[in-house]
């Protein structure tokens, strides 16, 4: 072991002493890593962004019905046992799932036909901790809604409809109150989350029928089972939407899905990373082959030298970690500068693109293992490059050493 010491020490000590040549090689491995450094945090980065948004956003995980049809409880009740449905709930006609008017009576603001969106527990839209309104007297607004009502949670509303019932305008109002509002990302659009009742009982009342709950008068509902026109559906995942879609779609119920979207944001991850690896592999090569041909000239600069190494008695193998010993410290010093020219032009990218990202979001990041194992292939890289330069050095004879004495 005490030879192999001090061949790493005698290593290092040639290095440091012809610091120039060191240097050229250390700022060489820099040159290279750092822009594929960059190159795969913005890989990384973009490529991760768009895919949680795709993937966060509720939007993207919904199936539209297109179209009115009749669903029943049990269509409702087979739909939502299904593994890939995460939430489904049922949907009143388009022209009834409507406010004529929202008002605010602290401040006279009001929304006229203001749209309602059956909700519930486990409602994308909600998000983890939002709780869905229940009964008849309570709604969750959109962050647009709440802003140009100017209320908020806990606040007191005013909600209005109107229908035509025996030759004659008829409208009711009632109170309810805003449990909620939704983040803005949530839903760009003015509406009101409400539960299925409230939605039930205003499709009632439009039709004439009475909605005793409210005290709103009517004929007498149909006794058969109630059916349905419309559904809001969302899968578990992006990748199962196109699944649910086609299944949805062979019981003959046309739907329109954000599939084509999702499969845009897939191919742009594929290509990105085979036009990284390209490029990785291109430049990577061409370090390496440069690295092994400037360590195998410094082996025959030093052929005298190495040989009277071994003529004092050092192994073959003391001879071969001498080159392998210096791209091992050329593999460290390169790549630690690589990061530190890495992290000023990350943070540059993100603060120029800071405005359209979301919080907790980066347009150039690598984690922690990323960094690990480009260091982790930098010195395998390396050490195999001066392999050349080691098997040249095992072969240096001892008498060359005794030729220039």
């Amino acid at each position: 072991m005490r030879p192999n010491r001090e061949i790493l020490r005698l290593a290092y000590r040639d290095f440091a002493h012809e610091r120039r040549i060191s240097l050229c090689f250390v700022l060489a491995l820099m040159a290279v890593l750092a822009p594929l450094l960059v190159l795969f945090g913005l890989k990384f980065g973009l490529v991760d962004t768009l895919a949680r948004r795709l993937v966060e956003s509720p939007s993207n995980r919904e199936v539209l019905a297109v179209g009115s049809r009749h669903f029943d409880e049990a269509w409702f009740a087979r739909t939502a046992a299904r593994a890939d449905v995460a939430f489904v709930v049922p949907n009143t006609r388009r022209i009834a799932a409507s406010l004529s008017k929202l008002m605010s009576p602290s401040n006279g603001a009001e929304l006229r036909a203001l749209q309602m969106i059956p909700t519930g527990a486990g409602d994308p839209l909600l998000g983890v901790s939002g709780a869905a309104p229940s009964g008849v007297a309570e709604l969750v607004l959109s962050a647009v809604a709440a802003r140009k009502l100017a209320v908020g949670p806990g606040d007191r509303v005013a909600a209005r409809i109107d229908r035509h019932r025996n030759g004659r305008d008829e409208g009711a109002v009632w109170e309810l109150t805003v449990t909620g509002v939704l983040a803005p990302e949530a839903l760009a659009e003015e509406a009101a989350l409400v539960p299925l009742a409230l939605l039930v009982a205003t499709e009632d009342y439009r039709d004439g029928v009475a909605v005793p709950e409210l005290g709103w008068e009517g004929s007498e509902p149909s006794a058969g089972p109630r059916t349905y026109a419309r559904f809001r559906l969302y899968a578990t995942s992006i990748y199962t939407v196109a699944g649910l879609a086609a299944d949805l779609t062979a019981e003959g119920i046309e739907v329109r899905t954000q599939v084509a979207e999702i499969a845009a944001v897939q191919s742009l991850d594929r290509n990105l990373t085979r036009v990284f690896w390209l490029i990785a592999l291109i430049g990577t090569l061409g370090f390496l082959a440069s690295l092994a041909a400037n360590l195998l000239a410094n082996v025959e600069r030093k052929r005298r030298e190495l040989s009277i190494v071994r003529l004092i008695g050092f192994p073959t193998l003391s001879l071969v970690l001498f080159p392998v010993t210096q791209a091992v410290l050329v593999a460290i010093l390169g790549a630690l500068a690589a990061l530190a020219l890495y992290l000023p032009v990350a943070t540059a990218l993100n603060g120029w693109f800071a405005e359209s990202l979301q919080p907790g979001e980066s347009i150039c990041r690598l984690l922690p293992a990323h960094v690990m194992s480009a260091v982790a292939a930098t010195l395998f890289g390396a050490a195999a490059s001066a392999a050349w330069a080691g098997w040249r050095a095992a072969r240096i004879e001892p008498a060359e050493g005794l030729r220039d004495v």
